[in-house]
């Protein structure tokens, strides 16, 4: 499913360097980011044209699919072979049946420059979870399994960035990091989870204990109001945006799922972060969700469906079905028009980004799929004698 993305120009070795000038404060970096950023904004697809961008595949939009495809049924022999093999071409291996996934082009960060080959621990559970689900077919059984359990090296690869007597952090990447990335950590936690049930039998108590760890240290790291900033400090460029504050309480929940040992552990943080996130993001006015809670940047953009695809899966995890139908409806009439699916609407009350798949819109399919499963009575997706929501 290749596809533009937001990043498409930002990744670009303009995008790179002047991103690179631009956290290192210089002026040309500043100038740089504004100039790349109205090209983006006002020309979106001739700006891609003229720097000659391609459209790519992403695995974090092939393993959402895949889990979408579970739910709906529509799963096909051709098609599921064919998702294993993407899924495997697209990932980071080492000789030694080391296996992640990661964006596939190059990212500068506050945390400083990821080359187009470096996976993250925040896309390769999406994987995992995709991965458990091609397993389920006796045909695929093996090579998928291979493929989940070449993770736990990915996930040993990852440094040490802080550790306590009974917590601990890891970086975002298999990369040296200045900064610990919250969200990210949560993320973690759940892929050690997930060892922790269907990893390799001599790994599972390893796992089971690294996740609570990692998971203890995410709700140390949560604020008196319920938050959870982006980066684990205070220092300047640090934010709190809904869809990463999304992302911590979804794992959190998966890791009480998986993990039923640790729900006191993690259900505090839970109930106050999904009331912090009620609280501080949704506009009743606009029946939406903001984007920022403390803001690091501006830009263009008042609306970003990346937000309502994992406020609405929280919705159905929490069980407001009816709160969730009637929240569906409205991001759909915002941001979909004749059929065609934008990931952001700007200031002016123009819908952007057509068809950027990775950026929100196969997430809200996910997250749409699963409310209309619950709907039905079948929201679960069903792996060995668990049920992963």
């Amino acid at each position: 499913m290749p596809t533009y993305d937001p990043y498409d120009l930002w990744s670009s070795p303009w995008g790179v360097a002047a991103r690179r000038r631009y956290y290192e404060g210089s002026f040309s970096g500043k100038v740089g980011a504004v100039a790349i950023g109205l090209a983006d904004w006002l020309f979106p697809q001739f700006s891609r044209w003229a720097l000659n961008g391609k459209p790519r595949t992403y695995p974090i939009v092939v393993a959402q699919e895949c889990l979408r495809a579970r739910i709906q049924g529509t799963q096909d022999p051709d098609s599921r072979t064919k998702v294993l093999q993407a899924l495997q071409d697209l990932a980071w291996q080492r000789e030694d049946e080391v296996w992640g996934w990661g964006l596939g082009f190059p990212w500068m960060s506050k945390n400083g420059l990821y080359g187009p080959e470096i996976p993250f621990v925040t896309h390769t559970p999406y994987v995992m979870e995709a991965l458990l689900v091609l397993s389920e077919w006796p045909e695929l059984c093996d090579p998928a399994m291979r493929l989940f359990h070449g993770t736990w090296g990915f996930l040993a690869s990852l440094q040490i960035m802080q550790e306590g007597q009974d917590d601990l952090a890891l970086s975002y990447a298999p990369v040296a990091e200045p900064r610990i990335v919250v969200n990210a950590n949560s993320y973690a936690a759940f892929a050690y989870a997930l060892h922790a049930i269907y990893g390799k039998e001599a790994r599972r108590k390893e796992a089971e204990h690294r996740a609570e760890r990692l998971a203890r240290w995410v709700v140390h790291q949560q604020a008196s109001n319920g938050a959870w900033f982006y980066y684990a400090d205070r220092e300047p460029g640090n934010f709190i945006d809904c869809f990463h504050s999304c992302f911590v309480v979804k794992n959190l929940r998966k890791v009480k799922q998986l993990l039923p040992s640790l729900t006191d552990l993690v259900e505090p943080a839970i109930h106050q972060g999904w009331q912090f996130l009620q609280n501080a993001f949704f506009d009743g006015q606009a029946r939406l969700c903001r984007r920022f809670a403390a803001r690091a940047h501006r830009d263009p953009f008042c609306w970003d469906l990346y937000d309502q695809a994992e406020f609405l899966g929280l919705l159905v995890d929490f069980g407001e079905l009816d709160r969730a139908k009637l929240f569906a409806s409205q991001v759909e009439a915002r941001f979909r028009r004749n059929g065609d699916w934008y990931c952001k609407i700007d200031l002016l009350g123009r819908r952007w980004g057509k068809h950027f798949l990775r950026w929100g819109i196969v997430p809200f399919w996910y997250q749409r799929a699963r409310l209309d499963a619950q709907i039905r009575g079948d929201e679960k997706i069903e792996i060995g004698n668990q049920r992963i929501s």
